[in-house]
C-alpha cells in the first residue's frame, strides 16, 4: 500500500509536470495549527467546502523551498481525511485527495494552472475504477473513463456535443479498442457502431 501511494504521487508529479512546471526534493515537517492550504473559492470539492473544522493539519515541505505544500488533515480520531498537494510550488493547491476509513476514495486536480477541477478520480480497495475529464478546463466533465479490477480501460463516455448528455462511446477490450458506438437519435444510447 505505501509502494502504491508512492507510485499515486510519481504519477501526479508527473502530471503536474507535463503542465510545464518543476519541483525539488522533499524535506518533511509537522504543524498541527489550525491554517488551511485551501484555495479560495475551488469549483469543485468533495463535499462542497474544504472546511478545516475540528481537524488537526500535518504540513510537510516537499520542494525544499522552507514553505509547506502537502496538507494532510485528520479527524479527532486521529483518521486521515483529506491531503492537499501543491505539486507545482506556486502557492496555491491543485491535488485534493479524499479518504474513508483509512483508504482514498476520490482525488481531484487542477491541471491547468486556473484553479478549476478538471480531472476527477474515483478509487475503489486503491485502484482507480473511473475518472472523468474536463477537455476545455471549464469545470464542466464531458469525458467519463471505467476501469475494471485491474485499472484496465474498459469504456469511454464522451458528451461531444456539451449539451450534458452522453453520445459516443468507446468500448475497450485487453486494453485495446474494440468498438466506437454514436448516438444519433438522441435518445441517450448508442445506436451505430464501428468495430476494430
Amino acid at each position: 500500500m505505501v509502494f502504491q501511494n508512492r507510485s499515486r504521487v510519481v504519477v501526479l508529479c508527473a502530471i503536474v509536470a507535463a503542465s510545464a512546471l518543476l519541483f525539488g526534493c522533499a524535506s518533511w515537517g509537522d504543524d498541527t495549527d489550525d491554517a488551511t492550504a485551501q484555495q479560495d473559492d475551488p469549483e469543485r470539492a468533495r463535499y462542497a467546502n474544504l472546511s478545516t473544522d475540528g481537524l488537526k493539519v500535518d504540513k510537510a515541505d516537499l520542494s525544499g523551498n522552507d514553505e509547506p505544500d502537502q496538507w494532510k488533515y485528520h479527524d479527532g480520531d486521529g483518521n486521515l481525511v483529506r491531503v492537499e498537494r501543491d505539486m507545482n510550488f506556486d502557492g496555491d493547491v491543485n491535488i485534493w485527495e479524499y479518504y474513508e476509513n483509512g483508504e482514498l476514495v476520490e482525488e481531484e486536480m487542477a491541471i491547468d494552472r486556473g484553479g478549476e477541477i478538471d480531472v476527477v478520480m474515483f478509487y475503489e480497495e486503491g485502484r482507480v475504477v473511473r475518472q472523468l475529464m474536463a477537455s476545455e478546463f471549464d469545470g464542466r466533465f464531458p469525458i467519463e473513463k471505467f476501469y475494471d479490477s485491474e485499472e484496465r480501460l474498459l469504456r469511454v463516455e464522451r458528451d461531444t456535443s456539451g449539451d450534458g448528455q452522453v453520445d459516443t462511446w468507446e468500448y475497450f477490450e485487453d486494453g485495446e479498442r474494440d468498438r466506437i458506438g454514436w448516438d444519433t437519435s438522441g435518445d441517450g444510447q448508442p445506436d451505430t457502431f464501428d468495430h476494430y
